[in-house]
């Protein structure tokens, strides 16, 4: 694969990945008084947003000469990390529709409150693995600006 296309696919699975953090992130911020695991969730969907924002605008500035950042690239198999911050994303927003489909933006819902809390182990697992796909994608962001 060439530099360009290895860098423009790196970019469009960026995309894709920022694009379903930002959905997932915004479905937490619109629920009202959610448990401590879902206000935690949000802070590190805030926090993968940022370092994709990073990611994005270090790929797309062109510092870094086309043949090393392709090289790079290709070494770290970035787009596997991404790929997998964008399910994990994907999988945390329904996840939490699903555990929440009574709450509002005004008032989470008793109901909801302890469908969270009986499910709050599948809540951590997808905070774990966003988590650990996140520190990848920031790893990478240091090697790229090196």
């Amino acid at each position: 694969m060439d530099p360009l296309s290895e860098t423009a696919s790196v970019i469009g699975v960026t995309n894709f990945a920022w694009d379903s953090c930002k959905a997932a992130y915004e479905l937490v911020d619109g629920l009202a008084n959610a448990p401590k695991v879902v206000a935690h969730s949000k802070s590190l969907l805030s926090e993968t947003r940022s370092t994709l924002n990073g990611l994005k605008t270090s790929l797309t500035s062109g510092s870094a000469p086309s043949a090393v950042l392709d090289s790079v690239l290709q070494e770290m198999r970035l787009g596997i990390a991404l790929e997998s911050a964008r399910a994990v994303c994907d999988d945390f927003s329904e996840t939490i529709r699903r555990f929440t489909n009574h709450s509002t933006d005004l008032r989470f819902s008793t109901r909801d409150r302890l469908m969270v809390t009986f499910r709050e182990s599948t809540i951590n697992r997808l905070n774990q693995q966003l988590g650990e796909c996140q520190s990848t994608i920031s790893l990478a962001l240091v090697s790229i600006n090196l």
